[in-house]
């Protein structure tokens, strides 16, 4: 198969979703959380009993998804904890946490134009997306829902590479400010690296989810180095992950191009 070549210039910053969606802000009347017990009740069907079965299903069964070294999380699932993936698809990076996280429930960290989708954005945020919003008046509020997700015992899942790389068997720069959450609330941090394989029967990729940790906050040290720190060690286990493991190039090729490159 043919290689289709992708230049980039940035691998913080690039993105290759190519979803085409109008990002939409949220409004400031957004509720992440609802005190109202038909809301309450809903969002417990769909997340509990409709997504959560659906979504084990799929990468399981259908997609045929192993995990390896998730018994790193036994022991982790009474107390809530934060799990950093890297992003390169869309349907395995929106389901892995709620699969790594049970019989916790996930959150998941999305962009505003994952809710985006007219009509779906009670459903996405019922299904457990947590969008960040653009408005920072609503920021305090998205801080208190991820506090109160670890306070309920459920995870939060983050992908701080940020951007959508379909198929990428790297692992990219990325920023140590989302360590902030982790560090800030001194809870534990598990990292998952998707890795791809050549499949033996089907043309897709075979997909391999490498579990690692836990990593803990370092509390002897400021917020801004214990943030680099835990970074740093989620990186490098990340990063040995996709280096050892994901060997199969699928559909895109991505070459490395400077901006001053005609």
């Amino acid at each position: 198969m043919e290689l289709q070549k992708r230049y980039y210039t940035d691998e913080v910053h690039d993105d290759f979703a190519e979803t085409h969606i109008e990002a939409k802000p949220l409004t400031k009347d957004f509720k992440y959380h609802s005190m109202n017990p038909l809301i309450v009740l809903r969002r417990f069907v769909i997340y509990r009993l409709i997504a959560t079965p659906v979504v084990i299903l799929w990468m399981r069964v259908f997609r045929g998804v192993k995990y390896v070294n998730k018994k790193c999380t036994k022991g982790y699932k009474k107390q809530g904890c934060f799990i950093y993936g890297n992003h390169t698809g869309f349907v395995t990076d929106a389901f892995n946490p709620t699969v790594l996280a049970f019989p916790c429930a996930a959150k998941v960290m999305v962009t505003e134009d994952t809710t985006s989708i007219k009509g779906l954005r009670w459903l996405l945020v019922d299904a457990g997306a947590l969008p960040i919003p653009s408005d920072l008046h609503l920021m305090t509020a998205f801080n208190a829902e991820i506090e109160r997700a670890i306070s309920k015992k459920s995870w939060v899942a983050i992908y701080p590479e940020a951007h959508i790389w379909p198929y990428y068997t790297g692992i990219r720069n990325f920023p140590a400010v989302s360590f902030r959450y982790p560090v800030r609330l001194g809870v534990p941090v598990f990292s998952y690296t998707v890795t791809f394989s050549k499949g033996k029967i089907f043309k897709l990729p075979k997909i391999t989810v490498y579990v690692d940790g836990p990593f803990l906050p370092d509390k002897s040290l400021p917020l801004k180095q214990a943030q680099q720190k835990l970074r740093d060690e989620v990186y490098a286990a990340m990063k040995a992950r996709a280096d050892e493991f994901s060997t199969y190039k699928y559909k895109y090729d991505y070459i490395y191009r400077p901006k001053d490159e005609k």
